[in-house]
Parts: C-alpha cells; sequence; structure tokens
C-alpha cells in the first residue's frame, strides 16, 4: 500500500512540472533604435499547475553552449489557467543563427528554438520640407527607408495640441499635408503604421 501511494505521489509530481512550457515561439521584431529585423521576441506558454519560482531565457549560437541572458526570478505559474510570457532578445548574434531555450530551472527544459538574424537596415525617418514654410500651402514628407504606403497621426502644436489628424496615403516615397490654416508657430509632425514611428518638427513663419 504504501508503494502504491509514493507511485501515486510521484505521478502526481510529474504531472504539475511535465510539459509546462508549451507553445514556444522565436521571431523576428522590429528595433526602433537599431533598425529593422534586429531584436528577437521569445514567447512561450506556462501551462496551469503548481506555480513556480521563476524561469530562464537561454542563449547561444552554436547550438551547444547556451548561457542565460534572461532571469525572472519571480512567481509564475497559475494553478487555474494557462500563461503567456514574453521577452525580447536585444542583441542576437547577427548573420548568424540564434538558438534559444526555456528553462524552469530543475524541473524543465523546452527544446531549441532557432533562428536567423540577418544584417540589420537603417531605421525610417522623414523629411519635411519646406521648412521654415512661409507662404506655401503644403508641407512635403520625404520618408526613408520605408516601404509602407499609408501612416496615420497627428500635426502637434508646441505645446502639445493636437491641430489636425492626418492619414496619408505614401506614392514614391512621398506625401505632401495641407497647411495653409496654420498660423506662425513650431510644429511636430506625428506619424506611425502601428509599427514604425516617425516624428519631425517644422516651423510655419508667414509674417
Amino acid at each position: 500500500m504504501r508503494r502504491y501511494f509514493t507511485y501515486i505521489f510521484i505521478l502526481g509530481c510529474l504531472s504539475i512540472f511535465s510539459q509546462r512550457i508549451q507553445n514556444v515561439n522565436v521571431s523576428l521584431v522590429n528595433s526602433q533604435n537599431q533598425g529593422t529585423n534586429s531584436q528577437v521576441l521569445v514567447r512561450f506558454t506556462l501551462t496551469a499547475g503548481q506555480s513556480c519560482s521563476g524561469y530562464e531565457i537561454l542563449h547561444c549560437t552554436d547550438s551547444l553552449n547556451y548561457l542565460q541572458i534572461y532571469n525572472y526570478s519571480g512567481v509564475c505559474g497559475n494553478t487555474t489557467a494557462d500563461e503567456s510570457f514574453n521577452f525580447t532578445h536585444g542583441s542576437p548574434g547577427i548573420e548568424m543563427t540564434n538558438y534559444y531555450k526555456v528553462s524552469i530551472p530543475g524541473f524543465e527544459t523546452s527544446a531549441p528554438y532557432r533562428i536567423y538574424v540577418g544584417k540589420t537596415t537603417p531605421k525610417p525617418n522623414i523629411l519635411v520640407f519646406p521648412n521654415p514654410v512661409f507662404s506655401q500651402e503644403f508641407i512635403h514628407l520625404r520618408f526613408y527607408n520605408y516601404v509602407g504606403t499609408k501612416v496615420e497621426g497627428f500635426i502637434f502644436s508646441q505645446f502639445g495640441k493636437i491641430i489636425k489628424p492626418l492619414l496619408l496615403d505614401i506614392k514614391q516615397d512621398h506625401s505632401e499635408v495641407s497647411i495653409n490654416d496654420l498660423n506662425d508657430g513650431l510644429y511636430i509632425v506625428w506619424l506611425t503604421d502601428g509599427n514604425w514611428l516617425f516624428r519631425s518638427k517644422f516651423i510655419v513663419k508667414r509674417t
């Protein structure tokens, strides 16, 4: 009987921690500071069960010698529901394959997941012209290192007040905005496509 209960106890412990790490995914994400596709997002799910005291993200570029790049030392896991976690690796190996594992120290380590990180590309940006504006009724926006076709945003005053909303089509890296209703002053163009953020200042000086 004791042997039976011992067996049941061992099975219970294994079921608590066995294959808790699920749905591991690694993907490239854009970096606003370093260029496109220069960071790696690691996502995973911890299935419902006994809480654990932290997890680790392991990384290497040779598929063998893994090092810890992130350590979450708090309580994780939920007894009644699955929990999702993510970590962004800001400095993966460039122009090489990167390998990742998720680990619950002492209990479980996931299989390795790999992704190739290519060479970074320049950050997209915009140029507003003419600047300053004197008698012109439009400002022109020239987009650099950007392949999108639509952006939206606002023109703000220098004090942060929204002056007008913007929804722009980009054709051949160019768009234009009517500013004939703007008074003299400093303005900020703020645009986004949901991924990249564009921001530039211009001055209206009609008098």
